[in-house]
């Protein structure tokens, strides 16, 4: 949408009525609530819409919170709620979880082929958008150390997540949306039409939200390499289903960085890996890609402060609860 249509949306949404509102706390209370304040978030919860098996792309773990794949979650949850992921040297232990997740996810998406080129690296965010916005970062600051670019241009097919408009806008990106193919996939031919010596970054999705079609990874790939550009694959929906379908026989195209041309790759495990909300993976073909995304904060009074993402790292709970998964 226009910025001037993004404006009259948020307008009318804050001139909306507050009547949901009415009796809603706007003060710390006088004195602390105690466990009865359990009993009321249970019957604010009891609001809520019954969305288990219901809510298509919201919740994707089902079944009773008191057993089975859901209680286990809830379990491990409760175990690491109270960790901070920014200390490594304390919480050891969501070090390892943590490269547990990705090395997993690295191995389902071909870090163990020879094609892969063995270097496939990457860490966890806290969902999709942040796992795009990574990626995204990533490939500007990528290629302006490899080509010099410095007025960025990245190209997507119209079927692409609206997190990469978040990310153009962000990272001060020209962001071109080229229209997809009768199949409704991204129309590589226009793709290719749009690159110039601006272009950093093209992005196909397997499969993309709108349509549930997986684009022509295979070719983009071949573009994105003849160009000497970086291709991104969004997999936040498919990563968990693409490698199992392929296993059972279906006939899946090429979708990961067994493709030459992948740079890098998103990937949800609160999706279809059935983690808990707000854990997500975001993969690159070697370390010169990721490194890049790295800054350095040496005149912080405190310490030297460093990380490699939008936002400070969540607790280790996501970290703990995703190695428990079992797909």
């Amino acid at each position: 949408m226009g910025g001037s249509l993004n404006l009259q949306v948020v307008d009318k949404l804050q001139s909306a009525s507050n009547s949901k509102r009415d009796g809603w706390r706007t003060e710390l209370p006088r004195a602390g609530l105690g466990v009865e304040v359990l009993e009321e978030m249970e019957d604010e919860k009891q609001k809520d819409v019954v969305w288990q098996g219901k809510c298509s792309g919201t919740v994707y773990i089902g079944g009773s919170e008191s057993e089975g794949h859901f209680s286990l979650i809830n379990k491990a949850c409760s175990m690491f709620a109270h960790t901070n992921p920014l200390h490594l040297d304390v919480f050891q232990s969501v070090v390892r979880f943590e490269m547990e997740v990705v090395a997993m996810t690295a191995a389902l998406l071909g870090s163990k082929e020879k094609a892969s080129g063995g270097e496939i690296c990457g860490n966890m965010t806290s969902g999709g958008t942040e796992s795009i916005l990574l990626a995204v970062k990533s490939s500007r600051d990528y290629m302006k150390a490899k080509k010099g670019i410095t007025r960025p241009e990245m190209i997507i097919p119209e079927s692409a997540h609206s997190a990469y408009d978040k990310a153009a806008q962000y990272f001060n990106i020209k962001l071109w949306r080229v229209p997809v193919n009768k199949e409704f996939q991204a129309d590589v031919k226009a793709i290719k039409r749009c690159i110039n010596k601006k272009t950093i970054l093209i992005v196909g999705s397997a499969p993309g939200f709108p349509h549930g079609i997986i684009d022509p990874i295979e070719e983009l790939g071949e573009l994105a390499f003849s160009f000497g550009i970086c291709f991104h694959v969004d997999l936040c929906l498919g990563g968990f289903v693409l490698p199992f379908a392929r296993k059972l026989g279906y006939p899946i195209p090429p979708f990961d960085f067994s493709v030459e041309g992948v740079t890098s790759i998103s990937v949800d495990v609160h999706k279809y890996g059935l983690a808990p909300k707000g854990t997500s993976v975001v993969l690159y073909r070697n370390h010169e890609i990721r490194k890049v995304i790295y800054w350095f904060f040496s005149t912080f009074q405190e310490a030297l402060f460093h990380d490699l993402k939008c936002a400070q790292r969540g607790g280790g709970v996501f970290f703990y609860t995703t190695t428990q998964q079992r797909p």
